[in-house]
């Protein structure tokens, strides 16, 4: 009717679902859905608590090496952090190595080495060498010797002798000095091997004072042999104090014997 006044609209919000039930005065609240149960997830918040990563619905440990920093030495393989490999190849590896299973290892073993080293080549200290290479008479079989790292006959090898002390001593006498003469000879006549020389001792002291007792009379030895020309840097020295008796007696003809200095070529003992 002209004159009547208009009823303003009634105001109207939210959504229409929010409309619709409006009179009802009814919300239903809505709920987050539950994280899966692991180790299935949806992103790598749901591996989180695992220190992992969500890799097609899975939690694993790395997508990349990243991941794989608190494992020092490993790399991601195949979603989990594994050992860095330490090659690929035998080229990959120091001289005398080779590659086994991505690990560098010696390129032979007695056991193995025909296979390792091919026919007619033997295993020295874990690589192939020719059958008649050495380090230590021990290498050459009995009969033989090592002379400049080759094996010989026995009866061209002369012998080193043993240096004999006297009691609490490691000072050398003028016959310790002839058997030192006589032993650097024959080390010039072997071709300047490595030499190790043992200290040892009688039982009487405490093992403290024999173990120092018996570097004191090798570091005697390797002075004198230094002396006479030899390379004191191819001179090992070590101490069995009372340990290694050559004579179990318990009398002074027994300990004369047993106070000594045992000299052999190579690195032994």
């Amino acid at each position: 009717m002209p004159g009547a006044r208009r009823r303003k609209p009634a105001l109207r919000w939210g959504t229409p679902w929010e409309r619709r039930y409006q009179h009802q005065r009814r919300f239903v609240p809505v709920r987050c859905p539950k994280p899966p149960a692991y180790p299935e997830c949806r992103n790598d918040d749901d591996c989180s608590g695992h220190a992992e990563v969500c890799i097609n619905g899975v939690c694993r440990e790395c997508r990349d090496d990243a991941q794989c920093a608190k494992k020092p030495g490993t790399v991601c393989v195949s979603n989990a952090c594994q050992p860095k490999a330490q090659c690929q190849q035998n080229q990959d590896c120091p001289q005398g190595q080779k590659c086994a299973q991505n690990k560098c290892v010696p390129e032979c073993t007695e056991a193995t080495a025909e296979q390792d080293c091919g026919s007619g080549r033997k295993c020295l200290s874990g690589r192939c060498a020719a059958p008649d290479a050495c380090n230590v008479d021990a290498d050459c079989g009995s009969g033989r010797a090592c002379v400049q790292n080759r094996c010989a006959a026995a009866q061209a090898s002369c012998q080193l002798e043993t240096v004999y002390f006297g009691f609490d001593d490691s000072s050398l006498t003028s016959e310790a000095r002839s058997t030192l003469d006589a032993d650097r000879q024959c080390l010039r006549q072997r071709g300047e091997p490595p030499v190790t020389v043992a200290g040892h001792t009688d039982e009487r002291g405490t093992t403290e004072y024999n173990l120092a007792l018996g570097q004191r009379r090798a570091e005697s030895v390797r002075k004198y042999l230094t002396g006479l020309g030899a390379d004191g840097s191819r001179i090992r020295v070590l101490s069995h104090g009372e340990e290694r008796p050559a004579d179990p007696g318990h009398d002074e003809s027994a300990w004369a014997k047993n106070r000594r200095a045992e000299i052999t070529a190579g690195a032994g003992q």
